[in-house]
């Protein structure tokens, strides 16, 4: 009984070893495309009501008084480094900054027992004041991300100059059959637990046909089980109390007036790429691109055309953005006074 105690402890030893080696792979790879992509990784502490709290960000540029910074928000069950594939192909002329959400990536100290759109909105505006982000913006978000920036651009216009959504969570009519079968309490399809649904997750949300090493899935997906409970909450959340409001809430978007891109996949499995028109139709000064055989992953299928496309927008409304800064800085009166 003491040799196959032995034994047993070993081998699971071991397997620990084999399971924290395939972590730090991964970490490893993070910080390697971080620092090719030209981002540097920071941390902001945050006292949240006497707890200890931290935002993770990273950074590419430098501010510039007469650009606007633009910020990157990831979706559900995703981090900051989804959006390294698209920053490696914008310069560092342009200041850009991407952070983990609540619940997300290295961001620490903001869990919650409900998570709701809201309350992604109050974070952020709590990362931008402490930031000293007050100037316009440009802010751009894929999946969940994209409907935080929605309502933030809603809430807070005076921190928007313009706005870029991903494949956003759109209307009830652009649902597929992944949503619907997330609406039965099945989550395995965006939030796996095992590498092979992982590996199906990847392949349903991509075009792209990517070959991954066991080792890395098996990391990735250990990085990603850290935060599985707080994941739940969120799309528990997302699936019932904001599933039944946004698209009313979406309805304030026709008072939003600063340029928006809209960005779909054709071959979306997630939301079909109707979504995109049902957002045209709603944002009175907004554009749309959709890419041809590309997925819900845009940074995986298509990270150069997005990253074209971001900067086309952002460069042909710079006067805009310029204005909207100025503004800011000095209201309409003063400068005729002026």
């Amino acid at each position: 009984m003491r040799i196959e105690a032995t034994f047993y402890t070993c081998s699971q030893v071991d397997r620990n070893s084999v399971f924290t080696m395939q972590t730090w792979l991964v970490q490893l790879y993070y910080k390697f495309t971080t620092y090719r992509a030209g981002l540097t990784k920071h941390s902001l502490p945050i006292d949240n009501s006497g707890i200890a709290a931290s935002f993770s960000y990273a950074e590419k540029g430098s501010r510039n008084p007469e650009k606007p910074s633009i910020v990157f928000v990831h979706g559900l069950s995703s981090n900051k480094e989804t959006w390294i594939p698209i920053i490696k192909n914008i310069s560092d002329d342009y200041h850009c900054i991407t952070v983990d959400l609540p619940g997300h990536g290295e961001t620490i100290g903001f869990q919650e027992d409900i998570y709701t759109i809201d309350k992604f909105v109050e974070k952020l505006k709590l990362f931008f004041d402490e930031m000293g982000l007050t100037e316009p913006m440009c802010i751009i978000g894929a999946s969940m991300g994209g409907a935080v920036v929605c309502m933030f651009a809603i809430k807070y216009p005076k921190y928007v100059s313009m706005i870029c959504l991903l494949a956003p969570i759109a209307n009830e009519a652009s649902e597929t059959d992944l949503i619907r079968q997330l609406r039965t309490g099945v989550y395995n399809a965006l939030l796996p637990e095992t590498p092979e649904e992982l590996r199906q997750m990847i392949h349903t949300q991509t075009v792209k046909r990517l070959k991954l090493p066991e080792p890395f899935v098996n990391g990735f997906l250990r990085l990603r089980l850290r935060l599985l409970e707080e994941h739940k909450k969120i799309l528990t959340s997302l699936l019932g109390y904001d599933s039944s409001l946004i698209e009313d809430h979406y309805q304030q978007l026709r008072q939003v007036n600063c340029p928006a891109l809209i960005l779909w996949g054709r071959q979306d499995k997630v939301y079909a790429v109707s979504g995109a028109e049902f957002f045209c139709n709603l944002l009175p000064n907004s554009e749309c691109v959709v890419f041809d055989d590309c997925g819900h992953f845009m940074a995986i299928d298509k990270p150069e055309e997005t990253a074209r496309s971001i900067l086309t927008f952002f460069d042909s409304n710079a006067n805009y953005q310029y204005m909207a800064i100025l503004d800011r800085a000095f209201p309409i009166d003063i400068r005729i006074n002026f």
